[in-house]
């Protein structure tokens, strides 16, 4: 089995696809760079096949992956987090304008992509602060409170999922645009500031 990581022969000499995976990661480590793309016997690889037990068992003749450095990767999670919080704003007010025009059944599905963007944004953040270069404690030295966040868009969203299960537009549209701005601000300067720590030494 031969292992390929960025298009070079690592010269390993594993077992079984599981055992080239972790040793091909841990190569990529030690110059701290993380495993982006696996594509084994020239087929790419999903995440669901990463879990499964009979596949990693097997062989291959060719296990190739491709890296990223873990610092860019990680600005560029964080400035894509950032920019989606501000496309979930827009939507939002298209969403409470409507609103107020009484056209709910053009607002809810704007506002339904809105709901669906925060989910991922916290998504990203999550996967973000598990590279580790980003901490909480980190981030609070620089004046942000990522708890403090949270707490404040799921509370926000709690407000605006049960006004919307009542159909509630007015409330609806008072928590678009009097109550969640002021969360969208932090979310989209906490996330800028976290991707340019991304690159900066811990020290800086």
């Amino acid at each position: 089995m031969r292992v390929f990581l960025d298009e070079l022969d690592t010269g390993l000499s594993p077992a079984n696809i599981a055992d080239a995976l972790a040793e091909a990661a841990r190569l990529a480590e030690a110059s701290e760079r993380l495993v982006i793309d696996v594509s084994i016997d020239g087929v790419h690889w999903e995440e669901e096949d990463f879990d499964s037990p009979t596949l990693t068992a097997r062989g291959a003749s060719e296990v190739r992956l491709v890296t990223a450095c873990r610092k860019e990767l990680l600005r560029d999670i964080f400035l894509h987090a950032a920019e989606a919080v501000l496309n979930a704003d827009e939507q939002q007010r298209a969403a409470a304008k409507l609103l107020q025009e009484d056209r709910a059944k053009d607002a809810y599905p704007a506002l339904l992509e809105a709901l669906n963007t925060w989910s991922q944004v916290q998504s990203a953040m999550a996967q973000g602060l598990s590279l580790g270069i980003v901490t909480r404690e980190r981030a609070q030295a620089e004046g942000h409170s990522i708890d403090t966040a949270i707490q404040s868009l799921d509370a926000h969203l709690q407000t605006l999922k049960l006004a919307m299960s009542r159909q509630d537009h007015v409330a609806v549209s008072d928590c678009l645009l009097y109550e969640f701005p002021q969360t969208t601000r932090i979310f989209a300067t906490m996330l800028a500031a976290f991707a340019k720590l991304s690159t900066q030494p811990a020290s800086a």
